[in-house]
């Protein structure tokens, strides 16, 4: 083990699937450099192809990662074009004959630009590239603190020199035969060959999972070392072309995989043509004939059902497809495996690991040793917790169409708030001072039809409901719902446009809008699946074993839905009680507010043929806690959004923003050098709201900033890795877009920024702990939930970054959720449970940027791991700090949110193609 702190040399450490790289990883790099004239033909090519796609207003760039598959497959091994800083120059890992280069360069420039004045262009770019002489790259970039982007070259060669290592591995994962991974252009490693089946269904179908090996770069942090993740995913394999985005082609005597993108609609799939042109014009030439396989014309679908098996072909199915008989994972025994075949074999990789030790004093474990609060607010914390939310009496409306879901709600009121089992609510009678004095109950059936799925709109829905609701006097009262609505989203359709149909006529969207509108909460309620069944398909009886299970299950979710929806309900009207400052514990409360800022770019709405030039709108929401008073007393919520313009209490917000269109346009705010409109106008909304927020909030008090890395990066230049720590530059062209709250004066600015990071290809899987034993040995542990801190590089004290590892909640379920902790998907044991989804841990990554001389880092980090590991209302461990997750639930719960995040096409599939 490395070096650490003295006097911590034997405490607990994390087990993580990221390592940092040695100087001489990045091996030989060879440098083709034309001059001058290449990046003045580079321009030209690139103006020629934006004239020839029809946009010159924006920078549009020709298709070159076609070009760098099939650099890559040519020469076996790593290539990459790269304009940057003034020069066009082709690097290689290994020396590539001048005929080569020029063959790739002309082909795949004659794809891209088959004639018109871009062709001189293609002609003169193949000649200058193959007439440069390669010559070792001079004074190589070593790997520094921080470059994580992918445009940096080198760290993308860090990944893939690790990547050549593991592919010329022989993998025993428990099966009978040892397994190989094979190196794809992309940089990814694939098991060819070696594809997880399942059952054959009852038409005799079978599908197939391909394992895949990511390697990633690190988010370094604070550290100054660099660092590769690993991570291990499976893949559908498809069975049509319907959606696929990518195809890999492969043979025996192919060093690599080639990776080809698809393009088109869904209905209407076909393979990137600068990448077929230009393979098959190179698998003509005897002396490439070996190295490149001529990618298929066209996609047709035969060629996936006669190769899916043993062919060259493999399709790989969208996210969203789903896996009949197949569960998704390798399982945690795999990382396990990963782990120790680079300990054994990679010996540039060997013990240089990041160390992550556990932080003394600070106790997150799960929820039965009661450091969590869990369950839902109790009737005599309810008051305090209204009053810090600014409600004076609430009117708890539960509007059903079953007798069921009704019986359903009634019981759970009673349980959650104590009022016996023989509670009993009327329809249409008041039921007064349930919480006594401060809530009400109301029971209605919706005879109306306001939540009734069909046409009708927002509006319509709004006077149906005022009209409903007009009997029953609400002065003074915040008024709160849970609705039913009928909706089965297990029910099958014959045809795709009776799907859509039956999406756009559900009348949960636009009833819940309607809602927000007459300012009142809503939240939906799970109606019963249908009941456990006693025949099989065959009409043989189902054993009594089975029945009682099923049945089992099947109300204990019912229960657990009830449960939630009626806490999801008390979370959205902002009343908290005191259990996040108790699970503060031995820390100290100070009295901050905790900012979480959310920011999403929506899906660009396009249609197939036409580019839309126009900035994508975004969604942004802030959202604030702070502790009213001590660790007992409960805590205050407020909000701020564009759509409101001003800080109000978070139910308020909330409302606001739920009864208006999703996302805000963003076209009018100015931008800078090479910056985004949704980055301008992110930056600039977030500063005028941190500056309304010394005014606006009750108790004025120091800020604490919570960002979620991942997809804000863009934005903030300051949260990047190379930037941590460091002053702006000196020509920073506008404050705000440094670090959040920048640009208010120095006094005023907030004690630090938290950056949040859930994605595990730039955390790295965490693989269990390290604890040392009694015989004075290291003993791995399988499980961990511990709290650990990076270890500065110099092995003497600690950074503010930190690490929380999680189990996923099937594994704290018992041994039934816990497929994959002793074998790998790819052992003889998996393949009797292959439709499980392999468990395996999960990690945010926390990393505090001080932005005052007076702030506590190590304070305000260990404070962001609390927000994590207890939430407002949900029982279980977040993915973020409770003020991002507040804030990000506005976005997320709004009635139009799906419609925004996914990627819809303006023209339907025709129903033939669809069929197909």
């Amino acid at each position: 083990m490395t070096a650490c702190p003295p006097g911590d040399e034997h405490r607990k450490r994390a087990g993580l699937l990221q390592y940092r790289t040695h100087p001489n990883v990045l091996g030989a790099v060879f440098a083709h450099r034309p001059g001058p004239v290449a990046l003045d033909t580079w321009h030209d090519l690139c103006r020629a192809y934006r004239e020839r796609v029809g946009d010159t207003r924006q920078d549009v760039q020709p298709p070159y990662r076609p070009l760098e598959a099939i650099l890559r497959a040519v020469l076996g091994t790593w290539a990459r074009w790269d304009v940057s800083n003034g020069q066009a120059q082709l690097l290689t890992g290994a020396e590539m004959p001048g005929e080569d280069r020029r063959d790739v360069f002309l082909y795949w420039g004659e794809a891209i630009l088959p004639d018109g004045p871009g062709r001189a262009a293609v002609q003169r770019l193949a000649d200058a590239i193959a007439e440069a002489p390669a010559v070792p790259y001079p004074d190589l970039p070593r790997p520094v603190a921080g470059r994580r982007s992918l445009d940096w070259w080198p760290g993308e060669l860090a990944r893939w020199r690790l990547a050549e290592d593991l592919a010329a591995l022989e993998w025993q994962l428990g099966g009978a035969h040892p397994a190989r991974f094979q190196l794809c252009t992309d940089g990814t490693l694939a098991a060819v060959g070696h594809e997880v089946p399942s059952s054959p269904d009852g038409e005799g179908r079978q599908r197939r999972l391909l394992p895949r090996i990511k390697i990633g770069t690190a988010a370094a942090g604070h550290s100054a070392r660099h660092a590769v993740t690993v991570n291990a995913v499976t893949t559908l394999l498809a069975d049509r072309w319907y959606g696929v985005r990518t195809v890999l082609l492969s043979n025996p005597e192919q060093p690599l995989a080639v990776v080809a993108r698809t393009d088109g609609p869904p209905w209407r799939r076909r393979l990137n043509v600068p990448a077929v042109a230009a393979s098959r014009r190179l698998a003509g030439l005897p002396r490439l004939t070996h190295r490149v396989p001529p990618f298929p014309e066209a996609l047709e679908e035969d060629l996936i059902a006669a190769t899916a098996e043993l062919g060259a072909v493999r399709a790989v199915a969208p996210e969203s497809v789903t896996t009949p008989g197949l569960g998704r994972g390798h399982g945690m025994e795999m990382f396990r495996r990963i782990e120790e075949h680079i300990d054994q074999h990679c010996e540039a990789y060997r013990d240089t690991s990041p160390v992550y030790i556990e932080v003394p004093g600070l106790s997150v474990p799960t929820a039965k040793t009661g450091a969590r609060t869990s369950g839902p607010i109790l009737p005599q914390h309810l008051p305090a917790a209204m009053d810090a939310a600014g409600i004076d009496r609430l009117l708890l409306v539960v509007l059903h169409h079953t007798d069921e879901v009704r019986s359903r709600v009634q019981r759970e009121i009673a349980r959650q708030w104590h009022l016996g089992d023989d509670f009993v609510a009327f329809d249409t009678e008041v039921k007064h001072d349930v919480i006594p004095g401060r809530v009400d109950v109301l029971f209605l059936h919706d005879k109306a039809g306001a939540l009734a799925h069909g046409p009708a709109t927002a509006e319509h829905r709004q006077q149906q409901l005022a009209e409903l609701l007009a009997p029953f006097p609400t002065e003074g009262k915040v008024v709160a719902t849970l609705c039913e609505t009928q909706w089965d989203p297990n029910r099958k359709y014959p045809t795709p446009e009776e799907r859509q149909k039956a999406e756009a006529e559900d009348g949960k969207w636009p009833s819940k809008q309607a809602q927000a509108r007459l300012g009142i909460s809503a939240q939906y309620i799970k109606q019963a699946p249908a009941p456990v069944p006693t025949l099989k398909k065959n009409g043989e009886p189902c054993s009594p074993y089975f029945i009682k299970k099923a049945t089992e299950a099947r109300e204990s979710g019912l229960v657990s839905s009830t449960e939630n929806a009626l806490r999801d309900l008390v979370r959205g009207l902002d009343i908290v009680d005191h259990r996040l400052g108790t699970a503060f514990g031995k820390l100290p409360l100070h009295p901050w507010w905790h900012i979480g800022i959310h920011v999403r770019r929506h899906a660009q709405r396009r249609q197939y043929g036409h580019r839309n030039t126009k900035p994508a709108p975004v969604t942004i929401t802030l959202a604030a806690i702070r502790p009213v008073d001590g660790p007992d007393e409960p805590w205050t919520a407020w909000a701020y959004s564009p759509i409101t313009s001003q800080w109000e209490p978070y139910r308020r917000t909330r409302l606001a923003a739920h009864a208006a269109d999703p996302g805000y346009d963003v076209s009018g705010f100015p931008t800078i050098g090479d910056e985004s409109h949704q980055a301008s106008a992110a930056a600039q909304i977030t500063e005028a709201a941190l500056t309304a927020a010394r005014t606006q909030l009750p108790l004025p008090g120091p800020m604490v900033i919570y960002v979620d890395g991942d997809t804000t990066e863009y934005i903030w230049a300051g949260l990047r890795d190379e930037n941590l720590a460091h002053p702006p530059p000196a020509g920073l062209p506008r404050p705000a877009s440094w670090l959040p709250g920048h640009g208010l004066p120095p006094a005023q600015r907030p004690l630090a920024v938290v950056r949040t990071i859930n994605d595990l290809e730039r955390i790295g899987r965490p693989t269990g702990a390290y604890v040392w034993g009694n015989n004075e040995q290291w003993r791995r542990t399988k499980t961990s939930e511990s709290p650990y801190q990076l270890v500065s590089d110099d092995g003497t004290g600690y950074l503010p970054d930190f690490l929380l590892t999680t189990v996923p909640r099937p594994w704290a379920a018992g041994p039934p959720g816990r497929f994959g902790s002793d074998f790998s998907r790819f052992a003889p044991e998996a393949a009797k449970r292959q439709g499980k989804n392999g468990y395996a841990h999960t990690a945010v990554r926390l990393t505090a940027i001080p932005t005052t001389d007076d702030a506590d880092a190590d304070l305000i980090g260990k404070a962001g791991v609390v927000l994590i590991n207890q939430g407002v209302s949900w029982d279980g461990r977040q993915t973020e700090p409770t003020p991002l997750r507040l804030a990000k639930q506005i976005d997320t719960n709004h009635p139009y949110y799906r419609r925004s995040c996914e990627e819809p096409e303006d023209s339907p599939p025709p129903p033939a193609a669809m069929d197909s």
